[in-house]
């Protein structure tokens, strides 16, 4: 979910990742506003396969929840989107209690659940010092990037934060057994064939006006690529090797053995 303010940059975020991610990876949705929610299939190790739906919600627009309403939050993972400019403070401060209202709605906070903080707009004049936003909006020491999403630039970097933290969150309350069942993405599709019938997605085209040159799929295809745990090789060096009092040249050679 992607939380801000009305004007703090929600749209443009969503519409470049829209932008960003393979065709073969899209999913329609069936309803909703298309500037407003994208989803998209994201694969993990082991043949695994997710649903990514990303919505952009508006201060003041929140579902909080009240009694009778499934007691699972509608969503996963949280980047609160503010607007750096000076003058929109207040209206950023106000955002956030907003935001904790809501996540308190549904017993949630900002240190319980996947958040990252995103201080856009910073192409714009007259913004604040990212120290001293820091200083007034994340006293929880959150993951925050500067942005300016009509650029383009912090885009890619907060969508990756999330989802990292999103997916290693999930993977852990799986293992520990408290997660619930996922909620499910809607998507359109037209009458499935028989290979179709059991996914029930439409891969269809982009959305008008979002064709995806080959610099922005590959700028995609790395997205997805970082977001795959690395591979982690322990090497123990002894310490007196590195106290030659200048630059120390580590040579690694690895096999790779099937």
């Amino acid at each position: 979910m992607y939380y801000g303010p009305v004007g703090s940059g929600k749209r443009e975020n969503l519409r470049l990742i829209h932008q960003s991610i393979p065709p073969e990876q899209r999913l329609n949705l069936a309803s909703g506003d298309p500037e407003r929610q994208i989803a998209f299939r994201l694969a993990r190790p082991g043949g695994e396969e997710w649903q990514v739906l990303v919505q952009a919600v508006d201060t003041g627009s929140e579902q909080h929840r009240v009694a009778g309403m499934n007691p699972q939050p509608p969503f996963d993972g949280v980047v609160f989107v503010v607007h750096s400019g000076a003058s929109q403070l207040d209206q950023s401060l106000t955002s956030q209690e907003c935001l904790k209202g809501y996540l308190d709605s549904w017993g949630q906070d900002l240190i319980g659940i996947p958040a990252v903080i995103q201080y856009n707009r910073r192409e714009e004049d007259q913004v604040l010092a990212v120290d001293r936003l820091e200083n007034l909006l994340n006293p929880w020491g959150l993951l925050s990037f500067p942005a300016a999403s009509k650029r383009g630039e912090g885009v890619r970097e907060t969508l990756k934060a999330i989802l990292g933290l999103t997916v290693n969150h999930l993977n852990q309350r799986i293992q520990e057994g408290t997660a619930t069942a996922p909620l499910q993405v809607e998507v359109a599709v037209d009458p499935p064939s028989v290979a179709e019938e059991g996914l029930a997605l439409d891969y269809g085209p982009p959305l008008p006006g979002t064709e995806v040159s080959d610099q922005e799929y590959a700028r995609g295809e790395e997205i997805f690529d970082e977001l795959r745990p690395p591979v982690v090789v322990p090497v123990t060096i002894p310490r007196r090797l590195l106290n030659t009092g200048g630059a120390v040249r580590i040579l690694l050679e690895v096999t790779v053995e099937d």
